[in-house]
Order: structure tokens, then C-alpha cells, then sequence
């Protein structure tokens, strides 16, 4: 494999990986939402990549071209042009700076679909847990250097897998809607506008798809940064913090949202979405 040393100033690889984001990614001799080494890895393209942190530099490994690793992590994105976009908010502008080394990943598609469907009603460990059970059954595992790595199966390997063998799994009523989607995928397609409220219509027309899960696989893994994805925590945040921004009806909510926070909303939306986490803001 090829090693490459990354420049990657304002860039925090632990908290990127653990702030809630990504179920695609694995910590090496740990729980990626636990203890473990600050050594990661997912695939991408078929292919391994391995990253570590080492001061301002990203240490990767892997057979994909530099570009793909720097896309992968969100070091592609250039974040003091990001900030310019926001509005003047005292409150975004201190989680923005507490969580400066904060970058949304960009997964791959199918792994990242399939995780936010085991997404509604479960805490991150749970989900994570949920995507690692699926990898574990039905994937396949690669040997590297000793160690024994998970691939998340892809959609023809998981289409052999039944809803019953998925309730098995601990997916509960989420077993239908991977099970119904992948049947979707498998047998016509998915084509995604490269508009983005026409993308998120072309998501939801999988089965179990809303308007959350849809935001949350534009935003983490087709590059659709003005997604702004609305859960009940993000909906009282709005409500306590921006509330002439607030609705109950997600496509208005939506629409203030991105509107306010711009281009970038997404990452206004990761700011405030792990202040609150952190407890720097109280929701």
C-alpha cells in the first residue's frame, strides 16, 4: 500500500471520528465510540484505508490516490472559507471555535444509508453496534497485519440477507426498512439529482427513508453540505436558540435554516449538534 503524509492543520482526527457523524469508520484495538488506539480505518472503493494523527499531519495508509483520503476525512474542504459563509451568531461562532478541528466525512454511500436507516429511536453507540453486527455477519473479513478487520458487506452480499436474518441482529423494525431498501437498490436503481431538495425526494423514495435519514446521507456522504439534519434535539436547539428560525413542519424548518447558516449549513449543524453534546449549550 501506499503511505502518504498529510498536511492537515485545524484538524482533530479523534473528535471528527467520535462526534456522532460516521458508523463506516473502525477504531483499531477499541469501540470507535469508546477507548481504544487513535488508529482508524474504513473501506472506500473496494480498498483499506488506514489513518493516524500525528500532530498537524495525517498519516494514511492505503492503495486509493491521496485525494480520495483527503475527500474521505473532509481535509479537501478548506474550513476559514467555510466560516466566512456563517452569519454573525455569537452562539455558532463559539461552538466553532471550541470544535475547530471538526470535519464532516464523506462516506460511502450504501455503508452510510444503511446506518442511518438503523439510525431512528437509537443512541450512537447502539447504531454503530447495529452497522459492525451487519459487517460481522455479512461481510467479509481482510486480514492486515495480523489483525482482523471488518468490510461492510455490499448491497448484492447483503440482499442474500432476509428481514428475519436482520431482526436477529438487533435491527428491530429498522430489519424491514434495510431489508426493503436493498431490495429497492438491487433491483432498479437509485438516481440522485444533484439538486438538493430534489436529491432529498429521491432518497425518501426508499423504503424508511424521511427527511432526517435523507439529510443525514447527503450531508455525510454526497457532498450535499447545505443539509441540515433535523432530529428532536436539533428541533428544540432551534427552538430555545433560533426561534424565529423554528417550525414544526421539517421542510419550513429546513428551508429557515439553510437560508440563515448559508452554503455550509451542515457544518453549523455539527458545531452546534456536539456543543450540545458536550454540554457547552444547554438544550
Amino acid at each position: 500500500m501506499n503511505k502518504y503524509k498529510i498536511q492537515a492543520p485545524d484538524f482533530d482526527l479523534e473528535l471528527t471520528m467520535t462526534c456522532g457523524q460516521t458508523f463506516c469508520w473502525n477504531r483499531f484495538n477499541g469501540e470507535l465510540y469508546g477507548e481504544g488506539d487513535s488508529k482508524f480505518y474504513t473501506f472506500r472503493k473496494e480498498k483499506l484505508i488506514i489513518v493516524e494523527q500525528k500532530r498537524d499531519s495525517i498519516i494514511a495508509e492505503t492503495e486509493l490516490a491521496r485525494e480520495e483520503v483527503e475527500k474521505a476525512l473532509g481535509i479537501d474542504q478548506n474550513l476559514e472559507d467555510i466560516r466566512e459563509t456563517f452569519p454573525e451568531d455569537e452562539i455558532l461562532l463559539q461552538a466553532s471555535k471550541e470544535l475547530s478541528g471538526l470535519r464532516i466525512v464523506q462516506d460511502e454511500f450504501f455503508p452510510c444509508l444503511v446506518s442511518y436507516l438503523c439510525s431512528p429511536q437509537m443512541q450512537i453507540p447502539r447504531i454503530k453496534k447495529m452497522h459492525d453486527d451487519i459487517a460481522e455477519k455479512f461481510g467479509e473479513k481482510i486480514n492486515f497485519d495480523g489483525d482482523e478487520l471488518r468490510k461492510f458487506p455490499s448491497m448484492e452480499e447483503l440482499a442474500e440477507a432476509s428481514e428475519e436474518d436482520l431482526r436477529n441482529l438487533g435491527l428491530g423494525y429498522r430489519a424491514k426498512y434495510v431489508a426493503e431498501t436493498v431490495k429497492i437498490l438491487n433491483e432498479g436503481g437509485l438516481v440522485i439529482s444533484e439538486d438538493y431538495e430534489r436529491a432529498r425526494e429521491d432518497l425518501k423514495k426508499l423504503y424508511g427513508v424521511g427527511d432526517k435519514v435523507a439529510d443525514c446521507v447527503l450531508l455525510f456522504s454526497l457532498g450535499f453540505y447545505q443539509a441540515y439534519p433535523l432530529d428532536t434535539w436539533a428541533l428544540k436547539a432551534v427552538e430555545k436558540y433560533y426561534p424565529e428560525l423554528y417550525s414544526e413542519n421539517y421542510d419550513d424548518a429546513s428551508s429557515n435554516l439553510r437560508e440563515f447558516f448559508g452554503p455550509y449549513s451542515g457544518y453549523a449543524q455539527e458545531y452546534l449538534f456536539h456543543a450540545a453534546r458536550k454540554g457547552w449549550i444547554d438544550v
